[in-house]
């Protein structure tokens, strides 16, 4: 479980590197990771996942009024053996976050497993460990 401090430093870690959404993490050799916003997907544009616990939200139907999806698209081509980057997800003023969607064969886990109601949080991307190479959009759903 990441404590308070642990957030406060990977945040800092963001904010000294100038980094708008992401920072490399625990890069240990020639890793090479790339991220970039993905579009904003709003009402009435077509889910790309099920989003789990939020029954508005499932592939290949419209999204729900309410509902935004931010995304950020992750590009890993892995060197070391453990190498990451740490993305920060805020939510529009008045939505929190909801759950997450994944699209694609990078690996993501949250930072704080208690982000549900809350407006921001930070999620770690990683390529699998069977993979030297791994893109993928995680997708923070708000409401």
């Amino acid at each position: 479980m990441t404590t308070h401090r642990n957030l406060a430093i990977v945040l800092g870690c963001l904010a000294a590197l100038g980094c708008s959404s992401a920072v490399a993490v625990a890069a240990d050799g020639p890793t090479d990771i790339k991220i970039q916003d993905a579009p904003t997907l709003r009402a009435g544009q077509t889910a790309p996942f099920d989003a789990p616990g939020v029954k508005a939200i499932r592939r290949g139907k419209p999204i729900a009024r309410g509902y935004q999806l931010i995304g950020q698209q992750v590009d890993i081509t892995r060197g070391a053996r453990t190498a990451g980057a740490a993305l920060f997800f805020r939510c529009p003023r008045g939505t929190t976050i909801r759950t997450f969607g994944l699209v694609g064969n990078a690996g993501f886990a949250a930072a704080d497993r208690n982000y549900p109601g809350h407006r921001q949080t930070t999620v770690f991307s990683f390529a699998p460990p069977r993979l030297t190479h791994a893109t993928g959009t995680v997708y923070a759903v708000c409401r």
